[in-house]
Formats: C-alpha cells, structure tokens, sequence
C-alpha cells in the first residue's frame, strides 16, 4: 500500500519527510563527547543539551532520543493551543466512533489528496471518496481506533502552515499529531495519531 496503507511505518515516514535539517540540528546539539544511557542521566541534562526548547515543549524532550518535533518551528501560544485543541477533540471522537463522514469534516485539504490518492491507487479507482478511503484502511490508517486524547493538548509547535500537537495519554505514552494552518483554520493532517517512540 501506499503512504496510508502503510500503518506505522508509513505515517512515521510522513512525519519525518521534509525534516532534513531538523535532524541535523538535533544531532549538532544532542550529540556530546561522551556516550550516556538513560540511567545515567540527570533532570539538568535537558537544560544542558536543549538549551532553546522552551515552554510545554520541553516536557517531551527524550536525552539522546528523536527530538525533532521539539525543534519544528516556535511553541504556539495558549490560544492557539485551545483552538487546535477543540478541532482535535472532535475530530477523535469522530473517528473513535468510525463516524468516518464527521472524522473527514476535520482533516486537512492536503491529507485527504494524499489519503485519496493512495486509495484511488489501491482499489484501482474503487473507491474515490474520504468516508471511503478512511473506511477501506481502517486501522492502516486510523491506528487503534481508542481515544488517546485525555485531555488538552500539552504542546503544539508550529513552523508556517504546518504544526505537531503533542500530548500525554493514558498508561504514560506520549502522542504526536500532524495539523495543518488552512484558511486560518486547524485541521488534523493525517488520519491517525502517532505514538511517540523513545
């Protein structure tokens, strides 16, 4: 499958395309002159290797671990926080419910051309429409469809039009969601949230 159909995989591929230079960055910084394990670290660590992450953002940042998003962009203010928040929670309650017409209302114009595309690509035209699309991948694409989402988001980090929200769920996982800016307006962009690997 392609893009969508490719589960775990295929959605962590996603988040992680166009972040070339992030990666970069987070090696320049995270990267000491010694080797250190998670048991011999310390609470100043992050302080001492992250200097410039600040605010919320910080509560996800892992010592020696992927801490790309903590670099995307700037940390959103509490408002827009609040905002991508609503359009997050309804969203998750829509497609928790499978009401896959609603859980559509709320992605992103750009996702659902991806999400189309890959469906068109793997039913050889069959299936031409989102409530479609989101219903043929189900879980390939919709991850388990439990709702992680305890809560406010604890962070969103934006750069343009594109962000990460991030949140702490239940059972202590962290959980990473691509949003998108269009017409002044938070969209979810991609049809399942992502677990955040350490």
């Amino acid at each position: 499958m392609g893009m969508v159909g490719g589960g775990f995989a295929g959605r962590l591929g996603r988040l992680a395309s166009g972040w070339a230079v992030l990666a970069l960055l987070a090696l320049a910084v995270g990267c000491g002159g010694g080797s250190s394990t998670s048991s011999d670290t310390t609470e100043g660590e992050p302080q001492r290797l992250y200097p410039r992450v600040h605010g919320p953002s910080r509560e996800f940042l892992i010592p020696g671990g992927d801490n790309l998003v903590q670099f995307f962009g700037h940390e959103a203010t509490p408002a827009e926080r609040e905002e991508a928040s609503r359009v997050i929670h309804i969203w998750m309650r829509a497609r928790v419910a499978k009401d896959w017409v609603k859980d559509c209302k709320y992605l992103s114009r750009f996702y659902k051309r991806v999400l189309l595309k890959d469906v068109r690509g793997v039913t050889n035209g069959k299936v031409t429409t989102c409530p479609g699309a989101l219903e043929y991948f189900g879980e390939n694409a919709s991850g388990k469809l439990v709702n992680t989402l305890t809560g406010p988001i604890d962070s969103l980090r934006l750069r343009g039009l594109r962000g990460y929200a991030q949140y702490h769920g239940p059972n202590e996982i962290d959980w990473i969601l691509p949003v998108r800016i269009e017409g002044g307006k938070f969209w979810v962009d991609i049809a399942g949230p992502i677990e955040r690997t350490r």
